[in-house]
């Protein structure tokens, strides 16, 4: 017991890094996020109607290292601003988010669930996955 109070700084810090470094796999729980890879995005996409396939990198990544087809961007930063006219456009639609890497999604994914969205996957390793699996882009 003396440890922890001798330590107590020290084990706070430790437990903040660690819900830091989990945020992303901890909020895909709570809110329920479906988590699919590069090639479930591409079987998904190939039927009708596809997903609403939202990209949350910014502009200069969306023009700048390509896309995939269909994909709207939504800067994450302009998404609670624009999730719930996208919820109002596409009412019951299923809702695929992409970024870079797969973390700024899970924020977007989280934020469209709140917007209302009831089916939302985040795309895993995001765009350099799509590209690291052969998936083309447009540039």
């Amino acid at each position: 017991m003396s440890w922890l109070q001798d330590n107590w700084l020290t084990l706070l810090l430790v437990l903040v890094l660690m819900g830091l470094m989990f945020k992303g796999p901890i909020l895909s729980i709570l809110y329920k996020i479906n988590q699919i890879t590069p090639h479930q995005l591409a079987e998904m996409l190939a039927h009708k109607p596809p997903p609403l396939l939202i990209d949350v990198r910014t502009a200069a990544e969306f023009n700048t290292d390509g896309r995939i087809e269909h994909a709207i961007l939504v800067p994450l930063s302009d998404l609670s601003r624009r999730a719930p006219e996208m919820f109002k456009q596409y009412p019951g639609r299923e809702v695929a988010v992409i970024c870079r890497s797969g973390n700024r999604s899970i924020m977007g994914s989280v934020g469209l669930k709140k917007a209302g969205f009831a089916k939302v996957y985040n795309v895993t390793g995001g765009m350099l996955n799509w590209q690291s699996q052969g998936y083309k882009v447009r540039r």
